[in-house]
């Protein structure tokens, strides 16, 4: 029975025309499509394969941006970004770019409205059909930007033909929201252009090194074959296949009518060149002073919502941040930088090739295992023995390499890339304006891809760099720089015996200000700080621009005390200021948003402060003015060959741990310093490991090419204000004496207690005005010249009171009284 039907619907089949059976054939696949497409259709609107936005979200859409930092001459130093992009208006995008984008994705595109209809015909018989995927995709640009700003979901079974009906529903609503121009340029600053580069901005940048307004023909031709697929067509590293897209997409112009075959065909025969300019976040320049500058951005911030209500993003509101930096200053300090570090670190590989052992074996084991890699594994559940096994097996991996000051791509043990670092040498410079605090250039180590440690930020021990404290500190004490200070050994009794020395048990002599400073004698230092009392020390030191409190122990006149060079250039910068302590430094100066609307501008603050005075501030600077022009920082004027005004200091620290050298010129203050990351790391010898080896070549080679490089001369020459010849005259004495002036006519060397006592009853401008008026002699001392100062100044101020008791007399004749 059931078989009746079934031969009774054969039978029917059997009776019909051909052409009706055929109809049939093709009807039902057609009718099923339909079907088919109605359903997934449907889900699509009903948001079944992801979300669908409607014309409000997508009129408000907006790209993550990359935020871009700016030196004070607009040259852009470097950027934030979670995604690397810079989104520009169409009037900033060359023209060729938009003509190829065109010819090549879309030739129809001022015709349709989302969808090309003909396009998905040409691909469903000749793609599908035929098999040849030549004739491209289908998809519009406006169905290209869909899938960009709402990327594709998981696939499943149908998953491609769903995500493609969605992006044609939010190409045609796209339409529907911006005009035919605006859609290109969302376009060209959305999609990705290889190699983490988005937008077309980007895109110019990196492989062409120009912004996208002054791309040319054959330049716009490489972007644009790029999207068809990043890797494959990448200039950079497959140039002859990105040579012949770049011709298939001038063919395709020359077909659609933006250029002639001719021009075409001329452009095709030239050669690939590229300008290629890798960026990222973590390169760059001035690296280390932007993840700095990122904390201010986001304090200058705070009480600055975004319009939407929410806090800015740094890392994808597109903000322009713009600084006091000088490029050209900052590129310099990073040359000098990388030029010195090899050669530094290869000094103590000398240092202790010799030696079986370093020192500092035991500090490597305990730093290892406060490393991310080693507690990493422990939190695995892994023994020391197992986690020292595992970090025993060689792996590939990038290091940064101390002899080429760049990455290298090698074998190595993860115990030994530790043992690596560790042992690596590390380096800050900052430069200020002297007068104002402003930052010009700041490096705050090797190469922040592989050290994040900012070693301008961070605090060590000073060494000498903090004597011209010490120094100053004697003069406010009435001390006098001609005052000779015996280089002998002296136990402190009082302060726990304390015993400085001086390197290479030199103990012989006495110097005067100038030639303890210059020749950085310890033991001079330390007797000066001790008669000078150590609570003013200490209170000079943090008035000055040390920020942290000084113990007033005797040891803080060698440089126990703990700075950051930001602290050391301010200290500088106070003698450099004639006594008046600039402001804290100033490098961030205004924030835009990515329109170029002003959030946030910080004024470079004006204030200083009177912390010394004037008198003593120069004399500190003729001080060290002396270090480089005959003691510890000679090698400045004869290695170097830095002229005009210079005045600076070394300082190494307990082991040769530590180099700095902090020194200004009428119109810098510099400050370098070299060590490793720990301090257990340090050289063996003084000869390799002090700041005259390490810190001082930094300084020097800076300020060098500072002195050299054309368009510098802002800040070059001057001069150090001039000292009142009374001044000079109190500075007039020998360096050094074979002993104590006591022992050899101290009168031929420097004034007397009992002149300076008298000088002291006159004001400052009486004693200039009789400095300038008896011009000191011909072979005349110091002592015998402040002694005749002090006469005249007497023999006036006795003309005075016979003058005034004349007058006295005269009234009292007169009225019989004393004048009221």
């Amino acid at each position: 029975m059931a078989k009746a039907p079934l031969k009774t619907f054969l039978a029917f089949l059997r009776a019909q025309p051909r052409w009706k059976l055929l109809a049939l054939a093709a009807a039902v696949p057609v009718l099923l499509v339909m079907v088919l497409f109605l359903f997934l259709f449907t889900g699509v609107l009903l948001g079944a394969y992801g979300p669908l936005p409607d014309e409000d979200e997508l009129a408000n859409v907006e790209n993550a941006d990359a935020s871009s930092v700016y030196a004070a001459d607009g040259v852009l130093l470097g950027k934030y970004f979670e995604i690397n992009r810079v989104s520009v208006p169409a009037e900033a995008i060359s023209p060729y770019v938009t003509e190829a984008l065109v010819a090549t994705e879309d030739a129809r595109f001022f015709e349709h409205q989302g969808i090309d209809v003909r396009a998905l015909f040409r691909v469903a018989i000749r793609t599908v059909l035929m098999g040849d995927r030549s004739g491209g995709g289908g998809s519009t640009i406006s169905q290209q930007l869909a899938k960009q700003l709402y990327p594709r979901q998981r696939y499943d079974r149908l998953g491609v033909l769903k995500m493609k009906l969605r992006e044609m529903v939010i190409a045609s609503r796209l339409e529907d929201v911006y005009t035919k121009p605006e859609l290109l340029n969302l376009y060209l600053n959305t999609v990705p252009f290889g190699e983490n580069a988005y937008g077309i901005e980007v895109a110019a940048n990196r492989f062409f090194g120009k912004p996208a307004l002054r791309l040319n023909l054959q330049e716009a031709a490489v972007l644009v074959g790029l999207l068809k697929a990043n890797t494959t067509y990448s200039p950079r590293n497959h140039p002859d296949k990105s040579t012949g897209r770049r011709n298939v997409v001038l063919s395709l112009m020359a077909k659609n009518g933006s250029i002639t075959p001719t021009v075409a065909d001329s452009v095709a025969q030239l050669p690939l060149t590229l300008n290629y300019r890798r960026d990222n976040d973590r390169v760059g320049s001035a690296a280390h002073f932007r993840q700095r500058l990122r904390q201010d951005v986001k304090q200058a911030l705070a009480d600055t919502p975004h319009p939407d209500g929410r806090p800015y993003d740094i890392d994808r509101d597109g903000l322009r941040i713009y600084t006091t930096l000088d490029s050209r200053l900052q590129q310099l300090a990073e040359e000098s930088v990388r030029e010195q570090l090899p050669r530094i670190q290869q000094s103590l590989a000398a240092d202790w090739r010799s030696s079986k052992q370093p020192p500092w074996n035991d500090a490597f084991w305990g730093a290892l295992k406060r490393s991310t890699h080693y507690r990493s594994l422990a939190a695995a559940g892994l023994e020391s023995e197992a986690i020292l096994d595992e970090l025993r097996r060689p792996r590939q991996m990038t290091i940064y390499d101390a002899r080429t000051a760049g990455p290298v791509d090698t074998l190595m043990r993860p115990i030994d890339s530790l043992r690596h670092y560790f042992t690596l040498m590390n380096a800050g410079l900052l430069a200020t304006d002297p007068a104002t605090g402003t930052v010009l250039a700041w490096v705050g180590g090797v190469d922040y891809r592989f050290v994040q440690y900012d070693h301008v930020s961070s605090r060590r021990q000073v060494g000498s760099t903090i004597k011209p404290a010490v120094y100053a500190t004697a003069l406010q004490q009435g001390i006098q720089p001609c005052e000779y200070t015996a280089a002998e050994q002296v136990t402190y009794a009082e302060y726990n015996d304390y015993s400085p020395g001086n390197p290479g048990s030199m103990y012989a002599g006495a110097y005067s200000m100038r030639g303890g400073l210059s020749k950085s004698v310890n033991t001079v230092a330390v007797n000066l700080a001790v008669r000078s009392g150590l609570p003013n020390l200490a209170r000079t030191i943090n008035a000055m621009g040390v920020e942290q409190n000084v113990q007033s122990i005797p040891s803080i006149a060698l440089g126990t005390v703990e700075a950051s060079l930001v602290e050391m250039t301010t200290l500088y910068a106070t003698l450099a200021n004639q006594g008046r302590r600039p402001p804290s430094p100033h490098y961030l100066t205004r924030i835009e948003d990515a329109a170029g609307r002003v959030l946030v501008t910080l004024p470079a603050p004006t204030a200083t402060d009177r912390v010394m005075d004037e008198r003593t501030a120069k004399i500190t600077t003729y001080l060290l003015a002396g270090v480089v022009n005959g003691g510890t920082g000679a090698r400045l004027r004869s290695t170097y060959g830095l002229r005009g005004a210079l005045a600076g200091k070394t300082g190494t620290t307990q082991d040769q741990s530590d180099g700095w050298f902090l020194g200004f010129t009428p119109k810098l203050v510099v400050g370098t310093w070299v060590g490793a990351e720990y301090p257990a790391v340090h050289f063996r010898t003084l000869g390799r490991g002090s700041a005259t080896a390490t810190a001082m070549p930094i300084w020097g080679t800076f300020l060098r090419k500072v002195q050299d490089t054309k368009g510098l001369e802002t800040f070059r020459g001057g001069s150090f204000p001039a000292l009142d010849e009374m001044t000079l005259a109190l500075l007039d004495c020998p360096d050094y004496l074979d002993e104590l002036p006591i022992m050899a006519n101290a009168d031929e060397f420097a004034p007397d207690r009992d002149i300076t006592r008298r000088l002291r009853e006159f004001s400052r401008e009486e004693i200039v005005e009789m400095v300038n008026d008896k011009r000191r002699r011909n072979n005349e001392s110091a002592r015998a010249y402040a002694d005749r100062i002090a006469r005249e100044l007497e023999k006036e101020d006795r003309k005075d009171e016979r003058r005034a008791e004349r007058k006295e007399s005269w009234v009292k004749r007169l009225f019989g009284k004393k004048r009221d």
